[in-house]
């Protein structure tokens, strides 16, 4: 039978297999009256048993352990594979490595989702699975799509949670955390990883690294802080209390430019179109170089209906920098608004010669053909 309750599991069904097939395997008896899984490929609805292989079953298992490692025959899964395959965990960490420096994400996760769960012994497998939505997070966000950006942000966060609990004296989770901590501006997190990672770490190269980051932390006011406060509260959905925070900021710090772009940056992403317009254009007084200040600016225009000063931002910001994918998907939008579907649609097929998986124009651009 297939599995029903969970997406990713879809493709296996579960088989019984004769008792002529029971052997030892490297001290592994195998079991017969337990239900074996097995990966079927896609659209091969006349699957036969005679095609069956280990190989096959070791696949499924180690999708179950990616996606549903509470199954009740997990353990038994687990001693099968080592018993079958005692190399797994070492050829399919390079595998998902490979896969990680080709960008191919999903493969990479669901590969380190696996290991984590098969192998969770080994912290290298947690801190691999961590790297890697550390990379999807940044992949949507460079592609603008902060919805998918924090989640994956989120589930590397909940990897270092647990891997610290685990492992609390591992020099590799410590300084891999810390940094996690530090760029996404919990620095009080961060600080505290990182002293400890160089009061164990015997890695000179990533000592003195992180030395210079921890001078620099001590240099750090109060004010730092506080912009660093507003910037994740406003990046998490909690625009509101963000603001409170980025005024208090800026009460003593006026003439900071990243300031008023946070100000305007939460006011936008809460509709408050005017509001943001005002922050943002006292950020381009203080520093009219910053990209995606005149991005933020043009949806704030294009949302009040001012379509033309909205092309002279964006026109301005495609001049800083012509491979921004927000900036000419903004474009697209914006010829959109004005009733100009084809101009719009060679926007967003540009956006695809430089980001192919950008999800925001591949949606454009199938509603707009058909």
């Amino acid at each position: 039978m297939k599995n029903k309750q969970k997406p990713n599991l879809e493709q296996i069904i579960y088989i019984s297999i004769p008792e002529d097939t029971e052997q030892n395997i490297n001290g592994f008896q195998i079991d017969s009256s337990r239900l074996m899984p097995v990966e079927v490929p896609a659209g091969e609805d006349n699957w036969q048993i005679q095609d069956l292989s280990w190989e096959m079953i070791i696949a499924a298992m180690l999708k179950i352990f990616a996606w549903d490692p509470d199954h009740a025959d997990i353990n038994y899964y687990r001693n099968f594979i080592k018993a079958v395959r005692p190399s797994i965990n070492e050829e399919m960490a390079r595998t998902g490595i490979i896969k990680a420096e080709n960008k191919d994400y999903s493969i990479a996760e669901e590969i380190f989702r696996s290991l984590a769960n098969f192998e969770p012994a080994i912290e290298q497998n947690l801190i691999n699975l961590a790297l890697v939505f550390e990379e999807q997070a940044e992949q949507y966000k460079n592609i603008d799509n902060q919805k998918l950006a924090e989640l994956k942000a989120e589930e590397a966060f909940q990897v270092y949670k647990s891997a610290l609990i685990r492992y609390p004296e591992s020099e590799e989770i410590l300084f891999n955390a810390g940094n996690f901590y530090l760029k996404h501006g919990n620095m009080e997190k961060a600080e505290k990883l990182l002293i400890h990672f160089m009061s164990i770490s015997t890695n000179s190269e990533k000592k003195t690294y992180i030395a210079g980051i921890l001078n620099k932390l001590k240099e750090i006011s109060g004010d730092d802080l506080l912009f660093n406060e507003s910037y994740e509260l406003i990046k998490i959905g909690k625009e509101d209390l963000g603001i409170k925070k980025i005024k208090q900021y800026l009460d003593d710090n006026n003439t900071v430019w990243n300031g008023w772009f946070l100000l305007g940056w939460a006011y936008r992403r809460i509709g408050k179109y005017n509001k943001g317009k005002e922050a943002l254009l006292k950020c381009l007084e203080l520093n009219s170089d910053n990209v995606d200040t005149y991005n933020e600016l043009a949806i704030c225009l294009m949302e009040l209906g001012d379509y033309s000063e909205c092309r002279k931002k964006l026109s301005t910001a495609l001049r800083l920098d012509g491979e921004n994918v927000k900036i000419i998907s903004n474009f697209g939008i914006l010829a959109l608004k004005e009733e100009n579907s084809e101009e719009a649609l060679g926007f967003f097929r540009t956006v695809l010669e430089i980001e192919p998986a950008d999800k925001i124009a591949l949606n454009y651009i199938d509603f707009l053909t058909k």
